[in-house]
């Protein structure tokens, strides 16, 4: 069946008009539609609009533009209402991305500046050098221009610059699609530029109430839709086929053709690589023409075309690459391709509206609402997961999706402009939710140190410290860990309660409980899954409902080793180091050697000068004691078990490349010179001058679970 672009987008315009309607916009617009031209000039001066409202629309790349261009258009239409000054930067202006400021003039606008914001490098430290290029060369041009208000457009690192200028010279700024939810550093940047906006257009129902959830004035939030759906709704069922040939070859048929566009994600650089890498492998076996898009300026894309060039793609019968294509042609490509794949924000937007398939790729555009013509593939990991994908999507024809805009979000956007007030105070306005009045701080209070209540569970005693933000363990309480579920955790609450107690005494302050302890854990629910032998009855455990519950605080949960790392990373020798390793070298939590498969028994340490109580287990001490005192099974299981530990860590140099490697607990010392003879003989040479140090902190384990509460009050990850 032939795919009649104009007929399905008439229809969708029809189904949509019921989504855009809150009482808010319903009233704007009767109001609005029943004005003159006159009339709707009184109300621009009314609102101390006496002039044209001088607008400035700053474009940084290809994306925004689309989004943006129809806002400049009807902008341009009403010249009695509006002065436009356009600003261009950003990857518009180099040539690798397409030049695409050439298509800015083709659409007949004026230029009135062009900014070279791009620092060329495209990784982490590019972007934040383009970012501070731009807030260098923004000021002259606001200057000059001094504009009523500034259009900004989405959650590139260019308008981040564009928005903070204008927020600092107390330039109004409307702010374009906020609100919504995706993924990377893309949420981080979009939310930072709503909290400086003035006023915002989103376009989805969600959005809009993410916006007032971030406590923005609702009176200043403009539901209108995506402007790029203006035109994709409006868009003619031309001679589309002329322009696929243009650009997938004479012998392409409809619905026989995909299209793929994928971008770095700035927050996992490595990954995304290694997915595009999939991704074209996955696309050359499937065998049908593909027209490949350049990736973004984003950090990663020159990494990202050089697997592009290696794999052979721009001269690949199957495949044409291209840097850029004009908006409207693009629109016929999407519309009538088998299939879309990538990890683009137009796959899970502007191709919707026409029931198009689309595969989305990985995590950059988590969290954005999706039409059913969308298969997530989070976990792009293996080409055939891709594979599949592309089988069960390619071909496929989808209802067109309604939740992006209605095709008249222009119209709203013009009114929403008039509407503006220049006479009310430029400050924002927060709208806060109600919240219960703060107590008064008296001096006691403010002087008090911030501390944390950590937890060791051991095979033989449970330990709970007050733990200062500088790592001192300002009180410390020990007792044998009991045998049953029951005592154990009654005894953690009584102890816990009993030192957040103490805490006031000696002036400190607890932030949070982090609880050490063996085995397995989910850190992320605070439940230990399966525990070591030596502590009984310790299994699918929730830890941290039952002590938050007692205490009123935050509880975090990991596993004696991760807080060793941990207590390292902030304490010890790990402070400051990039890649590190901690290894804690003793009998396990409470006790316990195995030697060639074997329980080491009393009977076999035992010596003259050692006495042990007959209930007490062997421990990591007796055998250093036993080791000391002469006992040769002592000494052999030593510089056996230090020999193997060395195999272990040469393994992880070759595996993980840490700078160093700390060893932790009561056998550090002894296994230390080991485990540096068998690095310079097994391991490689690029890896033999890896430190090997002995941990110098007293008590690991406690600080350990400290610093699970201290790094967050710091907002630091672990």
């Amino acid at each position: 069946m032939s795919f009649d672009l104009q007929n399905s987008m008439e229809g969708f315009r029809s189904q949509c008009l019921t989504r855009f309607t809150s009482p808010k916009c319903v009233q704007q617009e009767v109001y609005f539609k029943n004005l003159s031209k006159q009339k709707q000039k009184e109300v621009m001066e009314k609102n101390g609009n006496n002039h044209k409202l001088r607008v400035c629309v700053a474009t940084c790349n290809r994306a925004d533009y689309s989004k943006l261009a129809p806002i400049m258009f009807g902008i341009k239409a009403e010249p009695q209402f509006f002065e436009l000054d356009v600003v261009v930067l950003g990857s518009h202006l180099i040539d690798d991305y397409g030049n695409t400021y050439r298509m800015i003039e083709q659409d007949d606008f004026d230029i009135h500046t062009r900014l070279h914001t791009i620092v060329r490098g495209e990784d982490e430290a590019a972007m934040v050098e383009s970012v501070g290029l731009a807030l260098v060369k923004l000021p002259d041009v606001l200057n000059r221009l001094k504009p009523d208000i500034m259009i900004v457009h989405g959650d590139r690192f260019d308008a981040l610059a564009l928005a903070t200028s204008a927020a600092l010279m107390n330039i109004r700024i409307l702010h374009i699609e906020g609100g919504e939810v995706s993924g990377t550093i893309d949420d981080s940047i979009r939310h930072a530029i709503t909290k400086l906006a003035h006023y915002h257009v989103c376009c989805t129902r969600s959005a809009e109430q993410h916006l007032i959830a971030m406590c923005e004035d609702h009176d200043r939030i403009l539901l209108a839709g995506c402007p790029s759906y203006d035109k994709l709704l409006s868009a003619k069922n031309k001679d589309y086929m002329s322009i696929i040939r243009m650009w997938l070859g004479e012998d392409v048929k409809t619905r026989d053709y995909i299209v793929a566009l994928q971008h770095p994600v700035t927050t996992d650089i490595k990954h995304s690589i290694k997915m595009f890498e999939l991704t074209l492998d996955a696309l050359i076996s499937f065998n049908k023409r593909t027209l490949v898009l350049f990736p973004n300026v984003d950090a990663g894309s020159k990494e990202m075309v050089r697997v592009m060039r290696k794999k052979g793609i721009e001269h690949h019968p199957n495949f044409r690459a291209v840097k850029h294509v004009p908006f409207d042609q693009f629109i016929q490509l999407v519309a009538h391709a088998g299939c879309m794949i990538g990890n683009s924000s137009c796959g899970v937007r502007e191709v919707g509206a026409f029931g198009t398939p689309v595969i989305n790729l990985g995590t950059r555009q988590t969290g954005r609402e999706t039409g059913e013509n969308v298969l997530h593939v989070r976990d792009a990991d293996t080409q055939d997961k891709i594979l599949h994908a592309l089988q069960l999507q390619f071909g496929k024809q989808y209802p067109c999706s309604k939740i992006y805009g209605d095709g008249n979000a222009v119209p709203r956007i013009l009114k929403f402009l008039k509407s503006i007030d220049l006479k009310e105070p430029l400050q924002k306005k927060f709208c806060f939710p109600p919240v219960k009045d703060n107590i008064s701080q008296d001096i006691d209070h403010i002087l008090e140190t911030q501390s944390a209540l950590a937890v060791d569970l051991g095979g033989t005693n449970l330990r709970v410290a007050i733990v200062s933000m500088k790592g001192e363990i300002v009180k410390k309480y020990t007792q044998l860990n009991p045998k049953t579920y029951e005592d154990r955790l009654e005894l953690i609450l009584k102890m816990c309660v009993e030192a957040a107690s103490e805490a006031v005494n000696v002036n400190c302050r607890i932030l949070g409980v982090g609880i050490s302890t063996g085995g397995r854990v989910n850190p992320r629910e605070g439940i230990v899954l399966h525990s070591t032998k030596l502590i009984q009855e310790w299994s699918s455990v929730d830890l941290r409902t039952p002590i938050s519950d007692a205490l009123h605080l935050p509880v975090w949960v990991d596993n004696d080793g991760n807080c060793a790392a941990l207590a390292e990373r902030k304490f010890g020798h790990g402070k400051g180091i990039e890649n590190f390793v901690t290894l804690i070298t003793g009998t396990g939590i409470g006790g316990g050697i195995v030697h060639q498969h074997e329980l080491i028994h009393e009977d076999l340490l035992l010596v003259e000068g050692m006495s042990m109580k007959k209930e007490e287990v062997v421990s990591a001490a007796h055998l250093i004691q036993a080791a000391k005192l002469g006992n040769t099974k002592a000494d052999s299981i030593l510089r056996t078990a230090g020999t193997a530990l060395g195999l272990g860590v040469v393994n992880i140099l070759h595996t993980m490349n840490p700078s160093l490697v700390i060893l932790s607990g009561v056998l550090a010392s002894h296994y230390v010179n080991a485990v540096k003879d068998v690095i310079n003989r097994q391991a490689l040479s690029s890896v033999k001058t890896v430190d090997v140090v002995v941990s110098n902190l007293a008590d690991p384990a406690l600080l350990g679970a400290a610093s699970l509460v201290l790094d967050y009050t710091t907002r630091r990850i672990y």
